[in-house]
């Protein structure tokens, strides 16, 4: 089922129910920067690996993203509004706890709400994520007009069907108007998970230990294609259903 959650910003989220275990937490999954719950997650298979195991997927596209309405305000994009849309997408549907799995970006919300809210959170995983300042050197104000890594990852997405640049560029300056900082750390069951050439999410192994979380390292595999590995979905399934 697909339904809209209108707010501030109206946002476009997939409930999927298979016939989950009755202690079984619904499993909201965020996706990173430029893409969407369907390129991000269901591309690569995740709807099905975790219905497979009777878990129920929560899949919002994101403000600015996919479906949902895209504000060209840098102030729509700070981390606490889309952690209230979270909460809102939570409380629309009666879920008290969920566990969360977030990449890129997505784990960037993820850590967001698992700290202000940790009542709501029941595990965390965070892909594709690690300490280090994504927009580092980029020029923010002109961004894909750089050599960075994240003016190259801007280029490629602003260019995909459906994507509104401008929207995107608001993100990013609201995003890095709110730096990442790992203290104080979250203080709920934590899974870090990156490939094992993934230079956005150097660090992983370390943040893991800040937060007494476990790590896994997907060989061979990318910022890109990691999110794909086998390797990545059993170790989330495992960690969400020990």
């Amino acid at each position: 089922m697909s339904a809209n959650l209108v707010g501030d910003v109206t946002m476009r989220y997939a409930d999927l129910r298979p016939q989950s275990p009755a202690d079984a937490a619904p499993v909201l999954l965020l996706h990173g920067f430029g893409t969407n719950f369907g390129m991000n997650w269901q591309a690569a298979g995740w709807p099905q690996a975790l219905g497979a195991e009777g878990l129920r997927v929560i899949g919002p596209d994101l403000r600015g993203h996919g479906a949902s309405e895209k504000p060209t305000d840098d102030g729509s994009y700070l981390p606490e509004r889309f952690v209230s849309d979270l909460l809102a997408l939570l409380d629309e549907l009666d879920i008290a706890r969920v566990d969360v799995v977030g990449y890129s970006m997505g784990s960037r919300l993820a850590w967001e709400l698992a700290l202000t809210r940790p009542e709501r959170v029941r595990r965390l995983v965070l892909g594709g994520f690690g300490p280090v300042n994504a927009f580092e050197d980029a020029d923010l104000s002109a961004p894909g007009e750089g050599t960075t890594p994240f003016d190259h990852v801007y280029r490629t997405v602003s260019a995909l069907p459906g994507n509104d640049p401008a929207a995107l560029a608001a993100c990013a300056r609201g995003q890095a108007g709110r730096p990442f900082r790992a203290d104080p750390p979250v203080r709920v069951p934590t899974l870090l998970v990156a490939g094992a050439k993934d230079a956005i999410a150097a660090g992983a192994g370390e943040l893991a230990a800040t937060v007494e979380g476990a790590h896994v390292e997907v060989p061979g595999r990318d910022h890109l294609n990691a999110v794909s590995s086998r390797v990545f979905k059993q170790a989330v399934i495992d960690f969400l259903t020990s």
